[in-house]
């Protein structure tokens, strides 16, 4: 199931978060794709769903998206 998948990866990534504090996206998408064997697009909806929760924050300097920082709300 999809959406059971997509709670798991948002998991790693509050773990990875967790563990490792403020981290760039670009660094935090590519630790949790390469470890779990994750899909990019169930990376971005995993995301999605914990900033809709406000479980994580990502800012941005107005540079490149990949750039922004990602931490634990």
């Amino acid at each position: 199931m999809i959406k059971t998948e997509i709670g798991d990866i948002a998991g790693y990534i509050w773990k990875y978060l967790d563990k490792e504090g403020e981290t760039q996206y670009s660094s935090l998408k590519k630790a949790v794709m390469q470890k779990h064997e994750v899909d990019e697009t169930f990376f971005i909806m995993a995301t999605g769903w914990l900033l809709r929760e406000n479980n994580i924050v990502i800012t941005n300097d107005n540079s490149k998206f990949e750039n922004s920082k990602v931490k634990i709300q």
